[in-house]
C-alpha cells in the first residue's frame, strides 16, 4: 500500500479481504473493536487514535484466544509479528501509517502469531 492513499481493505498476512471491525466482548467484561482474518490474524482498531497501547493489548489476548497470561509471555518479532496501519471506518480502507506534527497517525494494528516451528 502506498503512503496516504487509501486501499482496498486485505489481510496484509494473507491478502484476504476482511470484515470491517465490530465491537468485541472480552473476557473481563471489556469492549473493544476489532475482529479476526480467515488466515487466523486479528485486528484492532482504536477509534479515538489516543488508546494504541489498549487495543494492542486487546488485540494479543484476542489472538490468545482470551488467555492473559499466555498473551503476556509472547516476544515481539519472535513469537508474533504486528503490522500498523491508518484505517478509514468510513470507506473501509486502510493506510500506511504517517506521522502529522510528530504524532503516529496509525489507529488499527494487525497481529499474527508466529507457528512455532517459525519461533526457534
Amino acid at each position: 500500500m502506498r503512503r496516504g492513499r487509501g486501499g482496498e481493505a486485505k489481510c496484509p498476512f494473507c491478502g484476504r479481504s476482511f470484515e470491517s471491525p465490530r465491537e468485541i466482548k472480552a473476557e473481563f467484561g471489556n469492549v473493544f473493536t476489532g475482529g479476526k482474518c480467515e488466515c487466523g490474524a486479528v485486528y484492532v482498531f482504536d477509534r479515538s487514535g489516543h488508546n494504541l497501547g489498549d487495543a494492542y493489548v486487546d488485540g494479543l489476548v484476542f489472538a490468545c484466544n482470551g488467555d492473559w497470561e499466555a498473551a503476556w509471555k509472547l516476544i515481539p518479532d519472535v513469537d508474533y509479528t504486528i503490522k500498523p496501519f491508518y484505517y478509514d471506518r468510513e470507506t473501509h480502507q486502510l493506510n500506511e501509517g504517517g506521522r502529522r506534527a510528530g504524532r503516529s497517525m496509525e489507529n488499527f494494528l494487525f497481529i499474527a502469531l508466529n507457528k512455532k516451528e517459525e519461533r526457534q
